[in-house]
């Protein structure tokens, strides 16, 4: 349909009298929905994604709409007709006329949203027939299915607008089925799903932030929530088109001077693993990456699909398209026009890959990428072991050595591609599991690997934030800790660094509350007697590590209160108590700085602005020790774990980097530099080390700048670090 048929369709329907008035609710089993929706509430079903549509079959002479909207526009199509424009615009649930006039019979209804949501969810609340009428049996939808995964190029973000300006308000000149995804979809008869937001890419968006990317909502219903989460297994896709870059290379700075080697590496490396998740939650999918007009996005994407493929993964393959002189509007987006030469593109290459639309036959067996390789000691009477699996996978475990279908026990986390499950230990007895995984394509492991462990329930493992830590060898000087001397204590200019100080309480019944006051920046940690109390400005779940980075930069002038209503009183006891504190840098490379003091209720100052801390800033996390259990302490309680590798320094690097880990006990340390595809690149140890922290360096003058991993295997245990070479 061209371009000037919609304009001339184009019309703004108010709220008013309906002719349809028999309600047809939105749980109606005879409504079809396409797209990300939310069905949390069955009769309310809301909406955040471009491009969700619904279809339906129904009786009469007009159609209406119930809906909570005051924003989005919709195509109505009525029999495969563009009848009209409608845009919803009452936030209250509101009756909407859509058609009326037609042949009193049988009509198809499609109605598709055609701008992106940028704040919130809208509500679909039901359709309105004719009195008397109903909803007739639905049309079988396509059975072929294509989701198209982008930013605003994806998103048909203003396409319709007349300038190269960008309108006021793009909304009202955005429409989705004019863009180069539903363009192609409607060639191949095909469904589609838009997971696309305008500002957004791989690795960051276009002001150069990290957060809040397209991989990261990709689980997401809604465009702006992390809950609900999006059931993949609802509708799996025989093909992905993804159109990612564009942003990333504006954050990268691309459009003033030449990308970095450093952000070509990240680049890469973003885009492999988001191709893992889609072949971890679409069983069978094929993956179409097109990079747009920028040549740098062509010859990169271009690589990234040539080491799939020499990789063995033959599910991946390359498209592009060129820059359309004078098609283009709004800032620089495609108009309809390109869109429609995009979609000749996109029809081409798809139409290129051999049995498309028939599930690829995935016959590689998963691996095991992460396990304890060798035999280690565990100081608890219970031990979680973790694995991992280089696709989604359920992992099985036994104590004979059986195929993963005769072996008895199931990993308690499993089904993606981190596993775990908690062993029993019983002090003095050895312990020999074999495990096995089986992917979502029914592959199997051909062989069991082993865990292997004894126990020693007779020492502890202490972490950095608790009392019994020895901190002999950290610094210790007056606060403000900074980069530059000047009246303050010089510290070296890393991204995460620990502080801790002990204080006496005399009297805790006394008192109803203390108040710390931290100054500094980024994020940080606090823990007060080994207890985290706080986090700012850093992600709220999961494992905070030394490579954990600020959600932003910006200066902590912090105020924390400790009282019986928010609970965190009962973290203070009578006599020493002890405060730890980790701050993060919101870059790599941080010049951090670091103040507090801590008062009570009745304002009796326990340590001022300006006092001694002891702190650490060798570039790691602090390494845990394991000490003799002390008389009271109860098994795990200060156990996290016994062997650990710390983050690279410096990281970026050139040409060399130090690194570094912690082992509990003299022996074998395997040290090995993997690549992207994790094959070994060169063995850098592979001897006897030193219980307690061992170094050594890693000389990368002989390899070419790009993302690294470096792996230490002791005792059973195996872990990964990366780092990022630059020339």
């Amino acid at each position: 349909m061209k371009k000037s048929a919609f304009l001339l369709l184009t019309v703004l329907i108010p709220a008013g009298t309906l002719p349809a008035s028999t309600l047809i609710p939105a749980n109606h089993p005879y409504i079809q929905y396409t797209g990300r929706w939310d069905f949390t509430s069955p009769e309310a079903p809301s909406h955040s994604w471009p491009g969700v549509y619904l279809t339906a079959r129904f009786e009469g002479t007009s159609i209406g709409v119930t809906m909570t909207d005051n924003y989005c526009y919709y195509n109505v199509f009525v029999d495969g007709v563009l009848m009209k424009i409608f845009h919803a615009d009452q936030a209250a649930k509101t009756d909407y006329p859509l058609v009326s006039g037609l042949s009193d019979g049988p009509h198809t209804l499609v109605l598709i949203k055609r701008n992106e949501t940028t704040w919130t969810k809208f509500i679909f609340n039901g359709l309105l027939l004719d009195d008397g009428k109903t909803l007739l049996p639905p049309p079988d939808l396509p059975t072929r299915k294509i989701e198209f995964v982008g930013d605003s190029f994806t998103s048909a973000s203003g396409n319709e607008a007349t300038t190269a300006e960008a309108p006021a308000d793009v909304a009202p000149v955005t429409n989705i089925t004019e863009g180069f995804g539903p363009l192609t979809a409607a060639h191949f008869d095909a469904q589609y799903h838009m997971t696309s937001q305008s500002g957004f890419g791989l690795v960051m968006d276009y002001t150069g932030s990290y957060t809040g990317n397209i991989p990261d909502k990709f689980n997401q219903t809604q465009m702006f929530s992390e809950s609900p989460v999006w059931d993949f297994e609802q509708w799996i896709p025989n093909l992905v088109v993804v159109g990612l870059g564009l942003n990333d290379y504006s954050g990268f700075g691309g459009y003033s001077h030449a990308v970095s080697d450093a952000h070509k590496a990240e680049y890469k490396a973003a885009y492999h693993d988001f191709i893992s998740t889609v072949r971890d939650v679409y069983p069978g999918v094929r993956v179409l990456a097109v990079a747009p007009h920028v040549l740098w996005l062509q010859q990169t994407i271009a690589e990234i699909v040539d080491e799939e493929n020499a990789a063995g993964r033959a599910d991946v393959f390359y498209a592009d398209y060129p820059y359309y002189d004078g098609g283009y509007v709004n800032n620089g987006h495609p108009n309809v026009a390109s869109h429609h030469k995009i979609a000749e593109r996109l029809i081409a290459a798809i139409q290129s890959i051999p049995d498309v639309w028939t599930p690829f036959s995935d016959l590689t067996p998963p691996a095991f990428t992460k396990y304890p390789a060798e035999p280690f000691t565990v100081y608890d009477h219970q031990v979680t072991v973790s694995v991992q699996t280089d696709s989604y996978s359920t992992v099985r475990f036994s104590e004979e050595d059986k195929s993963w279908s005769d072996m008895e026990n199931t990993f308690t986390t499993t089904g993606e591609r981190t596993h775990s499950v908690v062993l029993p230990c019983e002090h003095g007895k050895s312990y020999l599991w074999y495990v096995r995984a089986s992917d979502i394509s029914g592959n199997q492991t051909p062989a069991s690997i082993k865990i292997d462990y004894t126990v020693d329930t007779t020492k502890t493992g202490v972490t950095w934030e608790n009392l019994l830590f020895g901190e002999a060898d950290w610094k210790m000087g007056p606060t403000p800790v900074s980069s530059t001397a000047g009246g303050a204590t010089a510290m070296n200019p890393v991204q995460t660094a620990y502080f801790r100080k002990k204080f006496t309480v005399d009297n805790l019944a006394a008192l109803i509350g203390f108040r710390l006051l931290v100054k500094g920046n980024d994020g940080m940690v606090v823990y007060l007697n080994g207890k985290e109390v706080n986090r700012t400005n850093l992600k709220t779940d999961g494992e905070i590590t030394y490579s954990s980075l600020a959600l932003k930069a910006q200066i902590l002038n912090t105020s924390l209160v400790f009282s019986s209503a928010n609970g965190l009183l009962s973290a203070f006891k009578n006599g020493e108590n002890q405060l730890a504190i980790e701050l993060h840098g919101a870059s790599v490379s941080s010049a951090l700085s670091f103040d507090a003091q801590l008062l009570d209720n009745i304002n009796k100052k326990y340590f001022s602005l300006g006092s001694d801390w002891i702190f650490s800033d060798a570039g790691a996390e602090p390494a845990d020790q394991l000490v003799e259990k002390p008389t009271g302490v109860s098994d795990g309680q200060y156990l996290r774990t016994e062997f650990r590798i710390f983050p690279a320094y410096p990281n970026p690097f050139n040409p060399s980097t130090e690194l570094s880990w912690f082992q509990p006990s003299a022996g074998t340390a395997r040290v090995v530099i993997h690549d992207l595809l994790g094959r070994e690149l060169a063995v850098l140890s592979e001897g006897t080390h030193l219980q307690g922290i061992n170094k050594l360096t890693f000389d990368a003058s002989g390899f070419s700048a790009g993302i690294y991993f470096y792996s230490v295997s002791f005792s059973g245990r195996k872990q990964t670090g990366k780092v990022l070479l630059v020339k």
